[in-house]
Order: structure tokens, then C-alpha cells, then sequence
């Protein structure tokens, strides 16, 4: 019998979850949400002020097709709404970019 590869080894500790590719794509989302935006100086202040604008995600699904193929629908705070939503397109195609998944974010409608 031959002795087995490095590949067929059984790992001595288990994967850490902050190591794991899950861990790692959801947290390229959250980063993600949180826009940097660089605001003109007011008066009496050296230089322009960088202001973090941090939208809220409300709620995460995994929509499977009837191809196999999967979606994620990510649901964002409604309150900020017009602060984001001409960005919905931008973040969508970055997070493609940068894990190869497809995402989807919308607002949920809130009933009164």
C-alpha cells in the first residue's frame, strides 16, 4: 500500500469558519455596504473629510433556478433607499467581480 499524498491527508485541525470561503464572500459583502464617501472641506477645516455611509442589510436568500444556477437576492434598509439605490447596479457587478457570484439587491416594501 502506498503512502498518502499531501492531498490525501487527513487535516490535523479543522478549518477556522473565518477561513472558509463562505466566511470570506459574505464578509466582501458586508465590506461592501459600507461606502467611503469624500466630502468637500468646510470652512476652517484642512483638507476634504472622508464620511463612511454604511448601509444596513436586512435579510440574505439563495434563490436556486430551475438550470441550477444560483442567485442571491440581498435585501437592504429601506430607509436608505435614496442614498443607494442608483449604487445597487455598481455593487452587484463589483461582488461578481470579486467572488464570480451572482447577486441581486433590492429594498423590501414596507407595509403600513
Amino acid at each position: 500500500m502506498r503512502k498518502p499524498s499531501a492531498g490525501q491527508r487527513q487535516p490535523k485541525q479543522k478549518r477556522p469558519r473565518s477561513r472558509t470561503l463562505t466566511a470570506v464572500h459574505e464578509a466582501v459583502l458586508e465590506d461592501l455596504m459600507t461606502v467611503a464617501v469624500i466630502v468637500p472641506p468646510e470652512p476652517f477645516v484642512f483638507g476634504p473629510v472622508l464620511q463612511v455611509y454604511p448601509t444596513e442589510i436586512v435579510g440574505k436568500h439563495t434563490r436556486y433556478r430551475l438550470d441550477g444556477s444560483k442567485i442571491i437576492k440581498v435585501y437592504l434598509d429601506p430607509k436608505e433607499a435614496a442614498n443607494v439605490e442608483y449604487k445597487v447596479d455598481t455593487f452587484s457587478t463589483v461582488y461578481k467581480k470579486l467572488t464570480g457570484k451572482e447577486v441581486k439587491f433590492e429594498f423590501p416594501v414596507t407595509q403600513a
